[in-house]
């Protein structure tokens, strides 16, 4: 692996572009666009105050800057530097905003979530949409980019609305049989809507794009419900995590559960792999005069052998939000595994085999996982967990990588690059690049720090 140096960075906000050509990163008020090889700068914007939030139109031709606090938002051109737009709320204020999928509307949700307004970067008309509701995962366009789904709250209800995003005209609109909406889903192919209730009721809806009920799901009543929805990529699966630490899998023929994955806090079945992350001694480098103890203690991977109990975390009952159940779930760019993290064994990462139905692959880190994505092209599982380490798993096996540098680079999150050759790993204050090997030999950056594994 090489790594690229270290840049500055505020609020992680740092993207690579959907073409994989451009990484931008904000510096508090300033947007960096950086070409992805060199990573040297083609274009610095100045905003008009600290970006809260930044996103790519989805042609890479055009990048937004949101600044909440102010109720603006900024967009640039890549193509004609010299051109900018601002759009500024007012009174009304700023929660969110975003692309539409045609790169050329600015979706804009107001304070208190009042209305939605589109605005046409085109045109320079203006359209709003009514009672958008104020939920975590309200909004939702099909992978095509041909439609939008809007979750609404109107006289205490919960409805649906779907609007085609050529003409933002009203398609469908009906309502859910919920009690508090949380949030709403395309299928990747954009046949199917998934829509689910609060953690209060276990309760998920498939919908097609006409409107139609075409399944429910419960799972349990009278207890804490979903609280992770994931599609596979093939749209065959829809992943369900919940509260009780298990993970239903439903299939797209009938809409009925096919599988659960436990969670259980040992391991006793002898076939599955568990990789713990161990401490490597550091008496060798100590005791070499004129060597310098090492700012992080290394680790590396060891196999363990069955039953291995993991590190739990007692949840406190008398606090919202508990930290118990599956609240990250995540299938691989194939569709043939699938990553979960439950929150009351906040140390361990599993690996699904989807095609046999069973634990593949269990991660055991010294530490809470704090992000996992999987590369884009390929089944490899990138993971960290706050510290100056980030973690690799593939098929052929899983290895742990010290990020060099001076200072102690503390891995927040990260992000993999379009092709899968790269990652971005952000810090609080900073973030570099780190490139893998690939068939053609390793990929080489200007600044880089050396090769290291």
């Amino acid at each position: 692996m090489n790594f690229s140096e270290v840049f500055k960075l505020s609020s992680q906000l740092c993207k690579f572009s959907p073409d994989g050509k451009y990484l931008a990163s904000c510096v508090q008020y300033r947007l960096v666009v950086r070409d992805v090889n060199s990573l040297q700068i083609l274009h610095v914007y100045t905003c008009l105050d600290q970006i809260q939030h930044v996103e790519w139109s989805a042609d890479s031709l055009f990048i937004l800057c949101a600044m909440y606090k102010r109720g603006l938002v900024q967009v640039w051109s890549l193509e004609q530097p010299g051109w900018h737009c601002r759009v500024d709320e007012g009174c009304a204020g700023l929660v969110a905003s975003c692309w539409s999928p045609d790169g050329r509307h600015v979706l804009n949700t107001t304070e208190f979530h009042l209305r939605i307004t589109v605005w046409s970067l085109c045109t320079k008309s203006v359209s709003y949409i009514k009672y958008p509701k104020a939920c975590q995962r309200g909004i939702s366009f099909s992978r095509d980019g041909r439609y939008l789904a809007l979750a609404e709250r109107r006289d205490c209800r919960d409805f649906v609305s779907i609007f085609v995003c050529s003409d933002w005209q009203l398609l469908r609109h009906f309502d859910t049989d919920t009690q508090d909406l949380a949030g709403i889903e395309w299928a990747p192919n954009g046949c199917v809507l998934a829509v689910w209730d609060t953690c209060l009721e276990y309760k998920v809806l498939l919908y097609s794009l006409d409107g139609r009920l075409l399944s429910t799901y419960c799972a349990y009543e009278w207890s804490l419900g979903v609280k992770a929805v994931a599609w596979s990529p093939s749209s065959q699966f829809l992943a369900v995590g919940s509260y009780d630490g298990k993970v239903r899998i439903l299939n797209h023929v009938t809409w009925k559960m096919i599988t659960e994955f436990g969670h259980p806090a040992t391991i006793n079945d002898p076939k599955v792999v568990v990789y713990q992350e161990a401490e490597k001694s550091r008496r060798r480098a100590l005791d070499r005069p004129g060597h310098p103890a090492p700012r992080a203690a290394e680790s590396r991977y060891e196999v363990a052998s069955a039953p291995v109990p993991l590190q739990t975390v007692k949840p406190a009952a008398d606090r919202a939000n508990p930290r118990i159940g599956v609240g990250a779930l995540a299938f691989s760019p194939d569709s043939s595994f699938l990553a979960t993290r439950s929150d009351n064994v906040p140390s361990a990462i599993w690996i699904w085999d989807i095609q046999k139905l069973r634990l593949f692959v269990v991660l055991e880190q010294l530490s809470p996982v704090r992000a996992f994505q999987w590369d884009p092209q390929r089944p490899r599982l990138a993971i960290c967990t706050g510290g100056s380490k980030v973690y690799l798993w593939s098929r052929a096996g899983c290895v742990s990588v010290q990020v060099p540098g001076e200072g102690d680079f503390q891995v927040l999150s990260l992000s993999w690059h379009l092709s899968g050759d790269s990652l971005a790993l952000l810090s609080k204050d900073h973030f570099c690049l780190c490139f893998l090997e690939t068939e053609e030999g390793p990929r080489l950056a200007s600044g880089q720090l050396g090769d290291h594994t």
